[in-house]
């Protein structure tokens, strides 16, 4: 007796899970928010608010301190383009563009979060 792996009603199941996903993931990426606003600390401290909605052009922030650190703001997006610190996770972050995100560097104390109003309705976005 031979054993089918899938059968037909399956394969529409499956085929019906993966056209759900592919939406999910195209409609979580487009939704961007209108007026997201980078705020920029080092030891606790403020140091920059960037309303990255209105930048029109990149811009390079240097900050000092024990590292060297580079972010790059640019329009809807804010990322650190470069660090002195050793492990480097705050450079391989990647880009924010949503409020709610996030990124490090521990070594130089500095960090990048997002604010502003979120479409979605959610407090906070992780990954």
């Amino acid at each position: 007796m031979e054993r089918k792996w899938f059968r037909p009603a399956d394969l529409i199941l499956l085929a019906a899970a993966a056209a759900v996903c592919l939406a999910l993931l195209f409609w979580q990426h487009s939704t961007g928010d209108a007026d997201c606003t980078a705020v920029i600390e080092q030891d606790g401290q403020e140091l920059r608010r960037i309303s990255l909605s209105a930048l029109t052009q990149e811009e390079r922030i240097e900050l000092g301190g024990e590292y060297h650190v580079v972010l790059l703001a640019e329009p809807g997006a804010i990322s650190f383009l470069s660090s002195d610190c050793p492990d480097q996770i705050c450079v391989h972050t990647g880009k924010l563009t949503k409020p709610g995100q996030a990124a490090v560097c521990l070594p130089a104390r500095i960090s990048v979060r997002l604010e502003g109003k979120s479409e979605s309705g959610a407090d906070a976005t992780t990954g």
